[in-house]
Order: structure tokens, then sequence, then C-alpha cells
């Protein structure tokens, strides 16, 4: 699905590159993959905005279900068409899409150039990833001041391109909201997003 969004492709680029460095306490983060990786879930398309790259450490006491073993899907980055893992940031995200919702915990935030963006979950490679389905969400601003996310769950995938993005003053906690686009398994729904750093 996202392979197909420039916008995505190039947030991907950015975060694969290793260019995004420490935000909302994170570290930076060495390159973990580029070019068109996006799909999750056995192939079948998927999300990652600006998330980017990773590896994975014991849980930082999330709650049950949010550890990095749920994070992870109990993978560790290695496999075959995985491009990140991250699940031992310190971001927590809230994701409402309809009527289903998930928090997720570990994410990473980064806070470089005016390029903000949190990604917590497994970013695959669309047609080389072969596992089960995977979870992920990954937020970005854009330049024009709206929002991009990108949903990967319970092996469906959800897009929404010009949300209303909002950022705290201190860039550690952001609100954005907005339809999905054709793309997405579920076009036209509403997806919202909350993240603490």
């Amino acid at each position: 699905m996202v392979g197909k969004i420039s916008a995505v492709r190039g947030a991907l680029l950015v975060v694969g590159a290793g260019l995004l460095a420490a935000g909302c306490g994170g570290a930076a983060q060495p390159s973990a993959g580029t070019g068109g990786a996006s799909g999750t879930g056995g192939g079948t398309g998927g999300t990652a905005a600006a998330s980017p790259a990773g590896g994975t450490t014991a849980s930082t006491g999330a709650a049950p279900g949010t550890g990095t073993a749920s994070c992870s899907g109990g993978l560790d980055g290695t496999e075959p068409g995985v491009v990140l893992v991250s699940c031992d940031g310190t971001a927590r995200v809230h994701v409402q899409i309809g009527p289903v919702s998930k928090d997720f915990a570990g994410g990473t935030c980064y806070d470089v150039g005016g390029r903000w963006s949190v990604t917590d979950g497994v970013v695959t490679e669309k047609g080389t990833y072969q596992g089960p389905p995977v979870d992920v969400v990954s937020v970005n601003n854009q330049a024009s001041g709206r929002g991009t996310i990108q949903v990967a769950l319970g092996g469906k995938s959800y897009f929404v391109d010009n949300a209303s993005f909002d950022l705290s003053n201190d860039k550690k906690s952001a609100h954005l909201r907005g339809k999905t686009t054709p793309e997405s398994d579920a076009p036209g729904t509403t997806v919202t997003v909350d993240v603490a750093c």
C-alpha cells in the first residue's frame, strides 16, 4: 500500500539512511534499510513512515501485552524483510481506527532538522517479509504543517495523508487525526493518534 505513496517513501529514506538522531529522549539509530520498505504482515502491504531504525531490548516496564516481545511479535530484526523493530524506546502511542483501538508502548521519537516522527512496532518490507502479521504505527509531520499516519494492525493497513497535526511546544506529545486513503484496507475511516514521548 504505502509503496505507492512518495511522501512515505521519502520519510523512510530519511530514517533508513540513519539521519534522524535523538528526539524525545531517544538516541541516534543505525540504518535498518531503505527504499520502499513498507509492507507489514505477511507481505500484505503495510505501514512505516518516518519510522525507523532500531533493534530490541528488554521491556522498560510497559504494561502486560505492551512489552518488547508483544511489540516485536517475537521478531529480533534479523528475519528476511524485517526493516526495523522499534520497541525499546520511551514513546507511548494510542491509536483509534473507527471502533478499534490499540495502545503501543516502547516507540521511538525523532526530532531532527524540522522532521518530527514516531514509530512503534515492526516495519517490514512488502514482498520480502513472509512472517505472521505484525503491528506498527508511524507518524510524522509534513512541510505543510499537516501530518502522515501509517498503521498496520491485525494484518490490515491504514494510511492517512494530510492529517491534522498538533505538536506540543516541547515536542513531547502530538495529536493527529484524519481519514484513510483509498489504498487503505478500510478507505475513508477516521484514524486518531495520540503520542507521548
